[in-house]
């Protein structure tokens, strides 16, 4: 047996998988990501038997085909998650009952290979979770980390397990629940030999070292990302109100040509064509908001909305450039069709004391990022969470026929929305300028 073969046998991957024990209860939807479509499947397996003693679960194949998960389908019928994609075979028809397994269903990859590109950024996924997580049972998917796609798929879900050595470059840390590592597994025909002890190395130590000084100033950076808020929040002074004197809404936005300044006004983004998606909604638009404070980093507005977004409806951010060409974030909540009811969100949050009598005013502020829509009620909640938790400041509006948008954002002209474009960009999201339309949430 040559050396990689023995290194196989002696990994018990089951074992691994069960040490994450009770910590993975609290959630509905996993993605098991890994290289290994073999070592892949026998720790989603794992997680699945484990989990399916307290609740249903049912294992879904991304590879073609994982052989763990496949050797427990116990049927002919070879339709599986591919045809539910792209056929409409219903998933009940494809998630197969596990013998003696307890509350056990596996779903194989099905007629044929899955096609990443349509399969794994498909919105179906958030509604599925949101299935699952409605009725506390588990979905776990065992899938490639070579997927193209397969951050979408885990931004969908509650988060990602990572099996071996392989990670997704694209995939956010944040997302990562835990990792799975090789476990040795003792036997007799391959002993261990002893070694002796040994004393570290000067390399090693100057490793030491160096993770020591790179830790302290992580942390360094992150007192600096907080400290704007103790120093510039108060110091700024409150935008003055811009919608006293208006009646109705800007008439919907066409193609048009905006010139912008970059965020260290170092030069010129021109911006063409940038059309508004939902020009029809122009009339009823959620246009009145409530502006905060300022901070002068994103980081720290980013964690202002992580802190307090619970607490305040439709939390959100917004880069504006002041008139010495500096980029400040404005911290925004509210929406509202009539500026009397911004006005008496303000009252509100003033007489509860949620904000302090001087803070707040009332802005205009049209126009957001749609990033998604036609969302049940009970995906809302994790996808705000999802996105916040990446940095991007999510929030959603309640349609009429009872579905939600999730937008980002709230801009006062299509000029000021595009310096925040390319941050979605950045994090692989389309930027869809959009009238933000709807109630809170």
């Amino acid at each position: 047996m040559n050396t990689a073969a023995r290194s196989r046998a002696r990994v018990d991957w089951e074992a691994a998988a069960e040490a994450l024990g009770d910590s993975l209860d609290v959630y509905n939807a996993l993605v098991v990501v890994g290289v290994d479509p073999v070592a892949t499947g026998r720790v989603a397996v794992a997680i699945g038997r484990l989990q399916a003693l307290k609740r249903r679960v049912a294992v879904g194949d991304l590879f073609a085909e994982s052989p763990p998960i496949q050797e427990l389908v116990q049927t002919d019928d070879p339709h599986g998650i591919v045809d539910s994609f792209l056929y409409g075979v219903s998933l009940t028809k494809i998630a197969y009952p596990v013998p003696d397994a307890g509350q056990l269903f596996v779903m194989p990859s099905g007629t044929e290979p899955p096609s990443y590109e349509d399969i794994l950024p498909n919105p179906r996924w958030h509604r599925l979770a949101a299935g699952f997580r409605e009725v506390g049972a588990l979905l776990v998917l065992a899938a490639p980390a070579s997927a193209p796609h397969i951050e979408d798929l885990v931004r969908a879900t509650d988060g990602a397990i990572l099996v071996g050595e392989g990670v997704p470059s694209k995939l956010p840390v944040v997302r990562v629940i835990s990792s799975v590592r090789e476990t040795p597994v003792s036997t007799f025909a391959l002993p261990d030999r002893p070694t002796p002890k040994r004393r570290w190395s000067t390399k090693r130590i100057g490793i030491a070292a160096g993770l020591s000084l790179t830790f302290a100033l992580l942390l360094i950076a992150g007192w600096l990302a907080v400290r704007p808020f103790a120093v510039r929040a108060h110091t700024i002074p409150p935008r003055p109100d811009t919608t006293k004197g208006v009646s109705g809404v800007a008439p919907a936005v066409r193609p048009d040509t905006a010139v912008v300044a970059s965020g260290e006004n170092a030069g010129v983004m021109r911006v063409t064509s940038v059309l508004v998606e939902n020009p029809e909604d122009s009339a009823r638009a959620a246009a009145y908001a409530i502006e905060l404070m300022a901070a002068n980093t994103q980081s720290a507005a980013i964690l202002r909305v992580q802190q307090t977004g619970k607490d305040l409806p439709a939390a959100t951010f917004s880069p504006v450039l002041d008139g010495q060409g500096t980029q400040w974030f404005k911290f925004i909540i509210g929406a509202s069709v009539q500026r009397a009811g911004a006005e008496s969100l303000l009252a509100t949050l003033r007489k509860q004391k949620v904000i302090d009598s001087t803070s707040g005013s009332v802005v205009r502020l049209p126009f957001a990022f749609l990033i998604d829509a036609d969302l049940p009620a009970a995906a809302v909640p994790e996808l705000i969470g999802m996105n916040r938790d990446r940095g991007i400041p999510a929030y959603a509006l309640k349609q009429d026929n009872g579905t939600s948008w999730l937008l980002v954002g709230a801009f006062e002209s299509v000029e000021q929305s595009q310096l925040y474009a390319e941050t979605l960009r950045a994090s692989g999201t389309k930027p869809v300028l959009v009238y933000r339309k709807g109630r809170l949430f």
